[in-house]
């Protein structure tokens, strides 16, 4: 009986094994309904002024939560949307938190465009931004669309409104490791 049962506890140690490492780690929580039809509303929206946006250009402004493995997982693609479009809009980072945690966040990661601190969460709250890896497109100073999450699809997406609205050739942007579906991260205080 010893033998049976140690075969079997070492069947299911190599089973949880190869799980661990073929099973991916989800990183991210599921845009629910609710969430895509909340942000819906805010579009179309007058934009509620902060330190960045202007008429001039387009703006894009992403919610980020320092310790949100979400707002760190979306990070390298905003670089990517800097880099695309970066001199005919403006791309800003919203920190939820102090001007240390914005410090913080722009030390790691290096983050290419500017960002404004939301200590008391009046930037978020005022554009719906529930989460974080929330975006927001602001033309004309109207709220163009919030999308309540990020992924490959909508990552395009942005592209093809910045370009549209900058009046520029889109750019393609790589989203092979962006999320299938759209994702947010953690909720902002």
């Amino acid at each position: 009986m010893s033998r049976l049962y140690s075969t079997l506890l070492l069947i299911a140690a190599a089973v949880a094994l190869l799980a661990a490492v073929l099973i991916q780690p989800r990183v991210g929580h599921p845009v629910t309904l609710w969430m895509s039809q909340s942000a819906n509303t805010v579009t179309g929206r007058p934009a509620i002024p902060f330190a960045g946006l202007t008429a001039d250009k387009p703006t894009i402004a992403i919610f980020i939560l320092p310790g949100c493995p979400c707002s760190e997982a979306y990070e390298p693609h905003t670089h990517d949307l800097f880099r695309a479009y970066g001199l005919h809009a403006n791309i800003i980072g919203v920190v939820e938190g102090s001007g240390e945690d914005l410090e913080e966040w722009q030390q790691r990661y290096q983050t290419p465009f500017p960002l404004i601190a939301d200590p008391d969460h009046s930037i978020a709250r005022s554009y719906e931004a529930k989460r974080s890896a929330y975006t927001v497109l602001i033309t004309n100073r109207t709220v163009n669309r919030l999308w309540p999450g990020y992924s490959g699809d909508m990552l395009r997406e942005v592209g093809t409104l910045l370009a549209t609205a900058a009046k520029i050739p889109e750019v393609p942007i790589n989203v092979s490791d962006a999320p299938k579906s759209l994702i947010s991260g953690c909720v902002l205080d």
